[in-house]
């Protein structure tokens, strides 16, 4: 009995030290496509300040290199409002970076660094619906700003969200008890042959800690969202107006996106659109009044949020020198402006 319990340990022993080995080897061979971002953000309203000033934030998170010309994904909510991003790769070199796209409904987002170092490698995407509940994921990313930190889990459901309006994209989320931090966030999820996954998207927690459920955007949704085009980024933080919403502000068209907040830099801010400058809270939502409020683009009514979606698909769509015109309210005017397409 004893000799069948001692080998029951040595093969314990041996099976967890493979175990072992391979996250070792899985780290070794992907940490360098993981990057940190510094992002220097607007900051968001506080409805305790009635009036808002426009001010920049830092905040971080982390990403995904997948090619070597510097494409990064990365989540939407970590660089949507980004007036400047830093890339840092594992090598300790650093880089600026741009934003390419942001999908903030599915909290997905591209970025582009400016330079990589040529020792750093891409990361490999896995097949869309590669994956299955019980594997065991690993996740790398910067926690609490706590570079390259790694933490092992396992694939504990998946979550199909409702379709979204104006397209066919079901938003698949994929859940995870791996520990998952604030700094995370946009950061890979890996099956243990080293692909990636899923993208670092959020947590359910009473706290805000790793004590709660993790839940990243799947790889077959990173997959349809990349091949669909996302096209140009706006530059609009946006705030789409319901009939009644838009009647309490005096909006005679019932409908329209009223502009939270303009990036510098972006086609909102060359196209000089103005954002709001007084806060205050509507139904537990922090919101921007006094911006401007965009009725339609290109003669198509920004309605509601299906409009909306049909709306970012069809800019993506736009020829080069295709001329395209925003009618938008400003302090209760209808005013239009022109955007050339570059």
């Amino acid at each position: 009995m004893l000799r069948i319990a001692f080998l029951y340990f040595i093969l314990s022993c041996s099976f967890f030290s493979y175990a072992e080995n391979g996250v070792q080897k899985l780290f070794k061979a992907v940490n360098n496509g993981v990057v940190e971002l510094h992002v220097k953000a607007l900051a968001q309203p506080n409805p305790s300040q009635a009036k808002y000033e426009v001010s920049t934030s830092d905040s971080l998170g982390s990403g995904a290199l997948i090619s070597q010309e510097g494409r990064i994904l990365t989540a939407a909510h970590v660089i949507e409002r980004a007036t400047e991003i830093e890339v840092i790769f594992a090598d300790g070199s650093k880089t600026s970076g741009h934003v390419v796209w942001v999908d903030a409904l599915i909290d997905l987002a591209m970025i582009q660094a400016a330079h990589v170092p040529s020792k750093i490698k891409p990361l490999t995407l896995a097949k869309s619906g590669d994956y299955n509940i019980g594997e065991q994921v690993v996740v790398i990313g910067a926690p609490y700003g706590v570079s390259h930190s790694l933490s092992v889990g396992y694939l504990s459901g998946i979550r199909d969200r409702e379709q979204i309006p104006g397209s066919t994209l079901i938003p698949r989320f994929l859940q995870t008890d791996a520990a998952i931090n604030k700094g995370n966030s946009g950061g890979p999820m890996f099956n243990l042959d080293g692909e990636v996954i899923g993208i670092v998207s959020y947590i359910l927690s009473n706290t805000g800690g790793s004590n709660g459920l993790g839940f990243v955007v799947s790889i077959d949704t990173v997959h349809t969202v990349m091949d669909s085009d996302p096209g140009v980024f706006s530059g609009f933080i946006p705030q789409l107006l319901d009939e009644k919403l838009a009647k309490a502000l005096n909006n005679p068209y019932g409908y329209g996106m009223l502009i939270q907040q303009v990036i510098p830099g972006t086609l909102a801010d060359k196209m000089g659109f103005r954002g709001g400058n007084i806060s205050i809270l509507i139904e537990h939502t922090p919101m921007l009044l006094g911006g401007d409020i965009l009725v339609s683009v290109g003669g198509y009514q920004l309605k509601d949020l299906e409009s909306a979606v049909k709306l970012k698909q069809r800019m993506s769509t736009y020829k080069k020198g295709t001329k395209v015109e925003f009618r938008f309210l400003r302090d209760g005017e209808e005013k239009t402006a022109i955007w050339v397409v570059e």
